[in-house]
């Protein structure tokens, strides 16, 4: 059992073999039922009938074309598919998103198709800005989840090229809903017990019409957590609350404006320590270095509005705001340097005092006009926009930099002893950023089977930098044009090919200049893609095929000279392969597999070329399916599931120096349900074989351990 555990490919096989009849050619005695006998079938089926796979995503091109149709590889979690998965977080979900490989805490600590991302890379409806930084963005919001794969820039402007991921929130409802969760949860392994650290949530969420005319909706949802983590003194309070409201000027256009807040406050956790660059030389999971008192906290206000407006049968206009004032404090005592020793018994830590406020406003809007029509026997879908926005970053350090004294034990530390050798100047720098950009895309239908995407992006950044203490101020301007281009074939209905170009980029930082004084062109990152989509059995049967190479380049590095050049360049190429499945109306299977070969292409340090990128797995895989019993038990469904994820070996960083390599692993969750008509239970056990992996970290002195043995419960109520 445990080495088809540890082959997805081979598991996927055998579940495929076994639904084979499922997706035959139906034989005589499965001939096709007269309507009534049907009608009869569907109400017996439907008791655990399955989510279909989505066809329409509204992130990858802005418009609702079909995914068969798009040149580009798009990955959907729908709102189902996450309540499956137990997720609270996001990043509940990253084992399950193909090429996605998590690489910390914060908000942002993910990499894609073997590159990091940045801020700018998770997006809520298509627009910059989360409330929250140092945590990964809470579920209770979230009605799916699109993943593009690849640079995103020509659409969505300046971000890393390994792809995007767009939060679409729930809306506003015209059916009336209140619905209570309730989700408490506990480890239970061997670091901890079951009942020695807990969470509970309480969500509420109600929505409906506020008018007789249905013209005004409302939604209202608010949630309040409580956790204590498996590591030493670690715990989060959060609250979050996100009310909308809908008005429909008439059936074809209507707006919808809201708020969000958000308010975590937790414990300050640096992780783990490796002796020697060798993970097999660290403390217990459970060891924490910082001190009691030390926090991160985070609070954000979101204000937004949408409005959506079919001028005709072919035209449509989306307007799209979004305005966020976030502050993020952090005060520890926080892990800086290893004391290498021989024995694990004998190494120290060292400390240094961080004490930083930072403050961040994002100002955004987005408006495009969607407009379809025919030249001749061609037929477009034509969107043209524009975005940009204004966006202040203030971040200021308090206290940073001073040593602390005494060094702490790696593997037996005590707190309560150690003080910082001086009281260190802080800095304050004020970033203002001014970003705007047009862009254009054309969706050419040449012939029946043949389709052509043309688009390009004008972007420019004008940028302001003040350091408050010590006055000093400067000021940088960067542009750059982008185009993109794809086709895609279809031979028939069900099948797909496609190739595609697209770019992204990415503006250095003002702060940095050449021998000159000059400052630097924006990093460019280059993709070039081609794949496969078929979508079999009446759409019971959906696979993805795709092979890329995407190179970065533009990197800021220093020369032999000592000073700064762009001579640094990434490169990752590879294969993704995704299927999604309902071999049954009962029955539904997940599965994907990634190859990424992802190094330093070009650097002045010749030692560090073909050195591989930060958390950049080769091999990635998931499996995961659900089962539902086809007739009712206690008046409702049950139901199990189970989950694989596998990741192979990766590293912290790519400089030899400080890098630990992280081992492959693989996790396996399991869930079990019960849905009746106005309640659902659910139980799942993740990580059920308690096996230590590591999700994250930085360098030798920040490694963050996976969840131990999990235990979740929740309750879903209709009121």
């Amino acid at each position: 059992m445990t080495n088809i555990l540890n082959h997805p490919v081979a598991c996927s096989a055998l579940i495929l073999l076994a639904a084979a009849p499922a997706w035959a050619e139906p034989q005589a005695s499965d001939s096709e039922p007269a309507p009534d006998e049907q009608q009869i079938l569907d109400t017996v089926v439907v008791t655990g009938e399955q989510v279909p796979y989505m066809r329409l995503s509204e992130t990858a091109t802005k418009t609702n074309l079909d995914l068969m149709d798009t040149p580009l590889s798009v990955t959907m979690l729908n709102k189902t598919f996450l309540e499956d998965l137990h997720s609270e977080r996001l990043a509940d979900a990253y084992p399950y998103t193909l090429g996605l490989s998590q690489s910390g805490t914060n908000a942002n600590s993910f990499s894609l198709r073997g590159l990091s991302a940045s801020l700018q890379n998770v997006q809520v409806n298509g627009l910059p800005g989360l409330a929250s930084r140092f945590g990964s963005p809470t579920s209770a919001n979230i009605e799916r989840v699109e993943v593009v794969k690849g640079p995103a820039s020509v659409l969505y402007g300046l971000m890393e090229p390994g792809g995007l991921v767009n939060i679409v929130t729930k809306q506003p409802e015209e059916e009336a809903s209140n619905t209570l969760y309730l989700t408490t949860r506990s480890y239970a392994g061997d670091t901890s017990g079951f009942g020695d650290d807990t969470g509970a949530s309480l969500t509420f969420d109600s929505t409906g019409s506020l008018t007789r005319d249905s013209k005004w909706l409302y939604r209202l949802i608010a949630r309040v957590e409580t956790e204590d983590s498996f590591r030493n003194g670690v715990s989060s309070e959060n609250v979050y609350f996100f009310p909308s409201l809908t008005y429909r000027f008439s059936p074809d256009a209507d707006a919808t404006f809201g708020l969000e807040y958000v308010k975590e406050d937790g414990d300050a956790d640096d992780g783990l320590a490796a002796v020697n660059n060798d993970i097999g030389q660290t403390a217990p999971i459970n060891v924490r270095y910082q001190e009691d008192g030390d926090f991160d906290n985070d609070e954000g206000l979101v204000a937004f509005a949408r409005v959506n407006w079919d001028l005709s049968e072919d035209t449509s206009l989306r307007l799209n705001i979004r305005s966020v004032f976030h502050e993020d404090e952090r005060k520890l005592y926080e892990n800086n340097r290893v004391n290498d020793a021989p024995d694990l018994e004998d190494a120290t830590l060292r400390r240094r005092d961080r004490h930083q406020l930072n403050k961040r406003e994002y100002h955004f809007v987005d408006l495009n006009l969607s407009h379809t029509f025919d030249t001749g026997p061609i037929h477009h879908n034509l969107l043209a926009g524009i975005n940009g926005g204004f966006e202040r970053a203030d971040y200021e350090r308090i206290r940073f930099g001073s040593v602390i004294k005494p060094n702490i034990s790696i593997l037996d530390p005590q707190f309560g002893v150690g003080e910082p050798v001086a009281i260190t100047a802080g800095t304050d720098r004020i970033t203002d950023y001014l970003n705007y950009g047009a862009y254009i895309q054309d969706v050419a239908d040449l012939t029946d089977w043949l389709s052509v995407m043309v688009g390009g992006r004008y972007d420019r950044q004008d940028v302001d930098f003040t350091e408050q203490v010590s006055g000093f101020t400067d000021d940088q301007t960067s542009d750059v044009f982008l185009p993109q281009g794809g086709v895609v074939i279809r031979p028939n209905d069900v099948l797909s090919l496609y190739a595609s170009y697209t770019e992204s980029f990415n503006p250095n930082s003002v702060q940095r200049r050449d021998a000159d004084g000059n400052s630097f062109d924006p990093e460019k990152g280059e993709q070039t893609e081609a794949g496969i989509k078929a979508t079999l059995f009446g759409e019971r049967l959906n696979l993805t095929f795709a092979a890329f190479d995407i190179e970065k380049t533009n990197i800021i590095e220093t020369n032999i000279n000592g000073d700064l050049q762009l001579l640094g360049g990434l490169e990752s190429q590879g294969a993704e392969f995704e299927m999604q499945a309902l071999p049954l109306e009962n029955w539904q299977i997940r599965f994907g597999y990634a190859y990424t070969d992802s190094v330093i292409s070009q650097s002045p340090d010749e030692t560090l070329i073909g050195q591989r990128n930060a958390f950049a797995p080769v091999h990635d895989a998931f499996f995961w399916t659900r089962y539902n019993l086809p007739r009712e038990v206690w008046n409702g469904t049950v139901g199990a599931s189970i989950g694989v994820n596998y990741e192979s070996d990766r590293v912290t960083n790519a400089s030899p120096a400080t890098q630990v390599e992280l081992p492959g692993y693989t996790r396996l969750d399991l869930g079990f349900y019960y849905e009746a008509e106005r309640y659902r239970v659910a139980l799942s056990i993740e990580n059920i074989t308690d096996e230590t992996y590591y999700t994250g970290g930085t360098r030798d002195t920040r490694i963050f351990p996976g969840d131990p043995r999990l235990l979740v419960l929740s309750i879903k109520a209709k009121l």
